[in-house]
Parts: structure tokens; C-alpha cells; sequence
């Protein structure tokens, strides 16, 4: 099997753009689940990234786990992937906090073109402080990007 960490990362910017839709513009309608299953998709996608990264350069393994445990962003992301793909943290947190709470908050806008629905995610941490997932999710992207232009890595346009 052909690993390719550009797949991932196409891949991660998908889940990305279903996330910005469900934060700003669903239409008329939205869900009740849709917003916490775009930000567990993105932040799914997010982190796993890493290992593709891994299994294609394993040169960059230490230089990437590093990034991850520097950045606010990308380690709020593997807490809250692995808080949800473990049934909760066994270990020590990657951001130094458990999660806490994860609050959905629907809106309804009266527009002229009729009501627009979005949702926005909050993830609460046990330190007190509390990120909105799509904020959030955009600095993981840009995190992940300023760890590509380090490396010199060029991912190609799908």
C-alpha cells in the first residue's frame, strides 16, 4: 500500500472547509450532531496527519511530535481526538489540561435570504480557558503549514 501524506492533508483540509461551512453558513437547517461531528472529523484528520507524515519521512518523527507538543493548537488537537477515540485521556495530557466540557452553540440569523443556521463548538479545558473549535482548527492549519515550510515540504495540489 502507497502511503501519501498529501491524501492526509487534502483529506484534513476537507474536514476543514465542512467545518467552516457548519460555523458560518449550513443553509436553513442544521443538526444538532453536525457541528461536534465536523470538529471530531477536522480535529480526527488534524492529528493524524502526523503519523502519515511519520511513515513516509520517519527522519521527521522527533521533529514532528516536537511541533505538536509546542503548539497550543495542535496539542488541543491530539487531546481532543484522543479524549474521543480513547473514551477520555488515560495520560498526561499533550496540552498540559484534560478537556472539560465540549459546548455546541447554535445560531439562527434572520438574512435577506431567509434563516441561516450555524453552530460553533466550544472546548473547555480543566485550566479555565475555553477555544471556539473552528479558531482553533484554523491555527492548527496554519501550524501544520509553518511545520511543512520548515521542513521544505511542498505538498502538491490535489
Amino acid at each position: 500500500m502507497d502511503f501519501k501524506a498529501a491524501d492526509k492533508y487534502h483529506r484534513m483540509m476537507r474536514s476543514y472547509d465542512n467545518l467552516r461551512a457548519v460555523s458560518t453558513d449550513t443553509g436553513n437547517r442544521i443538526s444538532l450532531s453536525q457541528a461536534k461531528e465536523a470538529t471530531e472529523d477536522f480535529f480526527t484528520h488534524c492529528y493524524h496527519f502526523k503519523d502519515w507524515l511519520i511513515k513516509e519521512m520517519p527522519h521527521l518523527k522527533r521533529a514532528v511530535e516536537d511541533h505538536i507538543t509546542n503548539s497550543t493548537s495542535l496539542s488541543l488537537a491530539a487531546d481532543y481526538c484522543n479524549t474521543f477515540k480513547h473514551a477520555g485521556l488515560d495520560k498526561t495530557p499533550r496540552s498540559g489540561h484534560h478537556l472539560d466540557a465540549v459546548l455546541q452553540h447554535t445560531r439562527l440569523d434572520l438574512t435577506p435570504r431567509g434563516f441561516v443556521a450555524s453552530a460553533q463548538v466550544e472546548i473547555k479545558t480543566t485550566s479555565g480557558k475555553s477555544y471556539r473549535a473552528f479558531y482553533l482548527a484554523t491555527e492548527c492549519i496554519r501550524d501544520w503549514d509553518a511545520f511543512l515550510q520548515s521542513q521544505k515540504i511542498t505538498i502538491p495540489a490535489p
